[in-house]
């Protein structure tokens, strides 16, 4: 369809540079044939994702009359856009002031535009190519490309380098992978032994030390009891940790857990996205994270 040029490049973070050229001729082939580009009206013939091409539009709304572009991967992971629309919004009321958010495994870049819409510098982080290249080509679609920055490379490896401590960065947010859709066969997710690529711990302290506002969304059946041990380990006996359960159309489809102060003081409602998030109880104790009282819980209908 077109060539890569100077510009777009820029917005793939130190690609540029000598030593990723195997990279940057890989990036330049995918500009080149338009490659990973959906086409929204045929029926994908992958069984395993039909019900998530079935519910396309609740991806990225622009689909219909925007070009949008998923791998495989992505139909079953990339965070609904309603979903999405209300973390950033959430994180926005909180943090009014923020200017750099930095997304954790970006993927195709459902969270990392949503943020682009409200803050003026995302950055994205991913050790897919194909899964950056679809990023951008997203954004470009929602019209928030100038606003994304995307990183190649496995985070263990970034964060053990410390590659983002020096940037300052506002806010952190991650979607994990979950491990695909098998994720629901336990009744309850290990978030040390299933989480990808590394265990909650090690995941939330490499994110701790970037920035004190994590946000992370995890599993709707995630282990509640590991969320309070780990606040715990790495923060304190006094640590808080904020957890909001999340429905779209009555189904849950997450949770969203926040560490930071900021985050749980927060009591307002300028986060509901069309006044469609409902809270149904109230602020969180944050280390007795158990459903029920001390938890809120959205409703996000996009």
């Amino acid at each position: 369809m077109g060539r890569l040029n100077s510009s777009e490049l820029e917005h793939f973070v130190h690609l540029g540079k000598r030593k990723y050229r195997r990279e940057r001729r890989a990036l330049k082939k995918l500009f080149r044939t338009n490659e990973h580009r959906v086409e929204p009206d045929v029926k994908v013939v992958d069984r395993t994702i039909f019900k998530y091409w079935k519910n396309r539009l609740t991806l990225f709304s622009r689909m219909r009359n925007r070009d949008i572009y998923m791998t495989r991967e992505l139909w079953f992971s990339v965070t609904p856009e309603s979903v999405a629309k209300f973390v950033a919004r959430f994180i926005k009321s909180c943090l009014p002031e923020a200017k750099v958010v930095l997304d954790v495994y970006c993927g195709g870049g459902g969270n990392t535009i949503q943020l682009a819409q409200y803050f003026p510098k995302v950055y994205g982080v991913d050790n897919s190519l194909d899964h950056l290249y679809c990023a951008y080509r997203n954004a470009q679609a929602y019209g928030v490309e100038d606003r994304v920055w995307l990183k190649f490379g496995d985070w263990r490896v970034l964060s053990r380098k410390r590659r983002f401590e020096k940037v300052a960065v506002d806010c952190v947010f991650s979607s994990p992978p979950w491990g695909g859709p098998e994720y629901l066969r336990s009744e309850v997710y290990d978030l040390e032994a299933a989480l990808q690529p590394q265990g909650l711990r090690e995941t939330l302290a490499g994110l701790l030390r970037i920035s004190e506002n994590v946000v992370l969304f995890l599993p709707r059946n995630a282990d509640l009891s590991q969320l309070s041990r780990v606040t715990r380990e790495l923060l304190g006996e006094q640590a808080l940790c904020k957890v909001l359960y999340v429905k779209q159309n009555g189904y849950m489809k997450g949770i969203l857990c926040f560490w930071g102060a900021r985050f749980y003081n927060y009591a307002g409602s300028t986060a509901e996205p069309s006044g469609a998030a409902q809270e149904s109880s109230g602020v969180a104790e944050p280390c007795e994270v158990a459903p029920g009282a001390d938890t809120l819980d959205y409703s996000v209908d996009g």
